[in-house]
């Protein structure tokens, strides 16, 4: 297994991916339009590779903060085939994510998902750290954040889910 930048090539697959580990077309959607918008961050977008194919993808994404110009990088969608599922691929994705945007002295990573499963690499509810959840998210307990840089003040307030996400 190996975990690599997403190349322009890789797309057809990863859109595979996500419509596989999804069951529906609106996460391809999502990662289509992610992709092509400017709120992509390319460095943060990342395959995992077995035996030459790409069978994991993540990516992360600029979101904003009400009343705020802060913007707070956001990891989603992380898919993996499901046959996949279970061998390591979307713990490595996710702490790849994490380690590259520490790299680039990012504050914070939000998620919307699983606390058992994010919990695993320190991320909490948000919402205790006073970022809420945007409007679109579908549970308030499912909107995490893991905390960077201990230094840095978090921005304060309602998340903003970029446009990709709101359709």
């Amino acid at each position: 297994m190996s975990v690599r930048l997403a190349a322009d090539d890789d797309w057809p697959a990863i859109l595979d991916v996500h419509g596989a580990a999804f069951g529906d077309e609106d996460i391809r959607r999502l990662a289509r339009e992610l992709h092509e918008s400017d709120v992509y961050v390319p460095e943060l977008s990342l395959v995992a590779v077995a035996d030459g194919a790409v069978v994991g993808h993540v990516m992360n994404t600029w979101s904003g903060v009400e009343a705020s110009t802060a913007r707070l990088l956001q990891l989603s969608p992380l898919g993996v085939l499901p046959e996949q599922q279970g061998k390591g691929f979307g713990s490595a994705l996710v702490r790849e994510s994490i380690e590259g945007a520490r790299r680039r002295g990012e504050a914070a990573l939000l998620v919307e998902g699983n606390p058992k499963y994010y919990g695993r690499f320190g991320f909490v509810r948000a919402d205790e750290l006073g970022l809420l959840p945007p409007p679109e998210a579908l549970y308030d307990w499912a909107f995490q954040v893991i905390v960077l840089d201990e230094g840095v003040e978090l921005p304060q307030g309602r998340v903003i889910y970029s446009e990709p996400f709101r359709r």
